[in-house]
């Protein structure tokens, strides 16, 4: 449709149909009975005529082709312009395909990985009638006991922006109206991640400074790759809920970015208004969040009644209303829909789309590099020949999917004693009979995600007791964890002569796991997100803030450290161990200054010093001085994953600009780097100096 139609079509509607179409509302109400409201849609007294016209709904893992085709038929023949809906969903790290939760595709260092994870998903999700994923999620995660740590890139603003917009281009693909591709929505913005001890829902309060310099990067990131949507977090900026909150959905997305993409709530957030006792019925919650800048409102039916009472007394204008409106019909035209509703999915399609070879590979892909080794004494890589006992609670579990699984199929996926009884180097005896034990151990897929917060991230007392009776037996144990954030592990991991955290690894992770277990795949996962020895460390993170009395080096008594034990995380953002071992040289820079015009660029050389090949992720972390405000103790900047054979050496070069170590102030205003820089070459974030640069 030309521009020239699209307006006139906006012209054409009624003020209840542009109120319409700024309304989500649940697939099921035509799934369960096309007649009549149901659920949500009859306790809020929707009219027929308001389900038929509105602009989105949104479905879970019931998406399904031919039943979408049939809604869409509905709507044109009961609406008066039947205009197609956009069909909206949860497809986060996979649709049927499942692969490694976000967390763990971090851990990849692997923007190549994000992205095919995403093209994938965007094949498989849209061949079932899916418009657009509610992808990328980029809040930056810096509290395990947040259940939603498993659906964000990890810790590093760097990171959680170059996986976003390496997602948002694999689900975008060239072009939207091109099938097999889908819109794209960063979520949730922002500062979310921040929720009060980790629980969900609860409080924020983030500085200015914090919000521009962490929370905001990943988002501006996304969102310069194309980005569709935008959705405001459930949780408060200067204590207005983000949906809200004018300087977060206007000033910034709007005046400071120039984006003029369309904007959805959370699930019910208008709603939610009235518990925070910030608006008094519906007119009053719909004005708040319309004002501010939210385009749709997703699931709590605020906007249909209470948006339209506010035009019609003048409280919106109607010129404020068309804006909105025309920001939904544009990315509805982008996606085709007005010529193809269903965007190419048929049930042809989507049945062809079930299994396919080429994506469960490009899954076991991910899973293997995904994977991070944290401990190895020696005991693996396991050998031919050896009597292997697999034990725990994931030994034999197929529920290694992980929240957020859209249409992923237990059924379909093998377990850890399916893939090892058909490897026929090693025998399954039991603990007393083995060579070695695999204790498979950890959470629950179900005590992960949205609304799965816990005091204490930690095995239960249950898997612990289980633990401490297998070392008993005198055998090396090998535990594989999985998890969708960080674990308290620090004793457990003492008592084992390795552990591979395995974190939810998706349709093909059992494969991924013996392969990395038997040796055929050399570990080469890295830390996303550090993990803390206790639960008093936390918040804890590569990039926290320097203090006036740090411990290093030696002050006395009144410095920052805790009494009763260490300041150190128990693996570092960044670690991950491999079969084999990496030495680097000291960083060689190609000049002495950093100038605006001029770049700098460090290499260093770096030799796999071990017997046999191996990948590693080289990673350039920086610290400034002499600043005009406190920054990080160590920042990630960039980072290459290189592969090595036994013995070889290579080169790795970063290329540093000034304006990469450029930061923000609590305006917003961008602040220029000057004076000494230190910077940090290795593979973790505890890496060693390697370089001094002025910057000028």
């Amino acid at each position: 449709m030309t521009n020239e139609a699209l307006n006139a079509l906006l012209q054409d509607l009624t003020l209840e149909e542009k109120v319409a179409q700024l309304c989500q509302i649940d697939m099921s109400t035509f799934l369960a009975d096309a007649g009549s409201p149901t659920g949500p849609m009859l306790e809020f007294n929707l009219t027929r005529e308001q389900i038929v016209s509105a602009g989105s709904l949104i479905c879970g893992a019931n998406a399904d082709a031919e039943k979408f085709a049939q809604i869409h038929e509905t709507i044109r023949k009961e609406s008066r312009h039947g205009i197609p809906p956009l069909i909206m969903s949860d497809v986060i790290h996979g649709m049927r395909t499942t692969f490694p939760i976000p967390l763990a595709l971090a851990c990849t260092f692997d923007e190549n990985e994000a992205e095919t994870m995403a093209r994938v998903s965007a094949k498989e999700a849209s061949a079932c009638g899916v418009h657009v994923t509610f992808s990328p999620m980029l809040d930056v995660c810096r509290d395990p006991r947040w259940g939603r740590c498993m659906e964000s890139p990890g810790e590093s603003p760097a990171l959680c922006g170059a996986m976003g917009a390496a997602m948002v281009r694999g689900y975008r693909g060239d072009d939207l109206k091109q099938k097999g591709t889908m819109a794209t929505c960063a979520k949730h913005y922002a500062g979310y991640a921040l929720c009060e001890a980790g629980r969900d829902y609860a409080p924020v309060d983030i500085s200015r400074t914090e919000m521009y310099n962490t929370y905001l990067p990943p988002f501006k990131a996304a969102l310069d790759a194309g980005c569709d949507m935008v959705m405001p977090a459930f949780t408060p900026v200067d204590r207005v809920p983000a949906a809200a909150n004018r300087w977060l959905m206007h000033d910034i997305l709007r005046e400071r970015w120039h984006w003029d993409g369309m904007t959805i709530t959370d699930w019910g957030s208008v709603g939610e208004l009235y518990l925070h006792h910030l608006a008094s019925d519906a007119k009053d919650a719909s004005v708040r969040c319309f004002k501010a800048g939210t385009d749709m409102d997703m699931m709590s039916f605020a906007y249909f009644s209470g948006l339209k009472e506010a035009v019609e007394d003048g409280t919106v204008s109607i010129e404020e209303l068309d804006a909105a409106v025309l920001r939904v019909l544009e990315l509805k035209n982008k996606l085709g829909l007005f010529e193809d509703p269903n965007h190419g999915a048929t049930g042809e399609e989507q049945l062809a789309m079930r299994g396919r070879h080429e994506h469960r590979l490009a899954a076991l892909q991910a899973a293997l590099k995904s994977c991070v080794l944290l401990k190895n004494d020696g005991v693996l890589p396991l050998h031919s020949g050896m009597k292997v006992a697999l034990t725990g609670d994931h030994a034999d579990s197929h529920r290694l999917l992980g929240a957020w699984q859209a249409d992923g199929r237990e059924e379909e996926t093998p377990s850890l004693a399916d893939v090892f009884s058909k490897d026929g180097r090693v025998a399954i005896v039991t603990p007393g009979e083995a060579d070695v034990i695999i204790y498979a151990v950890g959470e629950d897929q179900d005590d992960v995600g949205e609304s799965a917060s816990k005091l204490n991230p930690a095995l239960t007392a249950q898997q612990k007791a289980d633990l401490e009776q297998l070392c008993a037996t005198g055998k090396p144990v090998v535990m594989v964890l999985f998890c969708g954030r960080p674990l308290m592990i620090q004793e457990d991991a003492s008592r084992c002569n390795a552990v591979l955290n395995a974190w939810f690894p998706g349709s093909e992770g059992a494969e991924a796991i013996r392969q990395l277990l038997m040796g055929d795949v050399n570990p080469s996962g890295h830390l996303s997100m550090t993990f803390p020895r206790c639960v008093g460390q936390i918040p804890i993170h590569h990039d926290q803030l320097s203090t006036g009395r740090p411990t290093e080096p030696e002050n006395g008594r009144f410095i920052s450290v805790y009494r009763d034990g260490s300041n150190k995380p128990l693996y570092p953002f960044g670690y991950g161990l491999s079969y084999t071992t990496f030495d680097f040289s000291t960083a060689e820079a190609d000049g002495d200054a950093l100038l605006d015009d001029t770049p700098v660029t460090l290499t260093v050389q770096v030799t796999n010093t071990g017997d046999r090949a191996g990948e590693t992720v080289v990673q350039l972390y920086f610290r400034g001085r002499r600043l005009t405000h406190m920054e990080p103790l160590r920042t990630l900047l960039q980072w290459k994953r290189i592969s090595l054979e036994a013995g070889e050496s290579t080169a790795v070069s970063f290329t540093v600009r000034k304006s990469d170590l450029q930061t923000w102030d609590h305006d917003g205003q961008p602040v220029e780097a000057s004076g000494m820089y230190d910077f940090y070459i290795g593979e973790d974030s505890l890496a060693r100096q390697s370089a001094v640069i002025l910057v000028k």
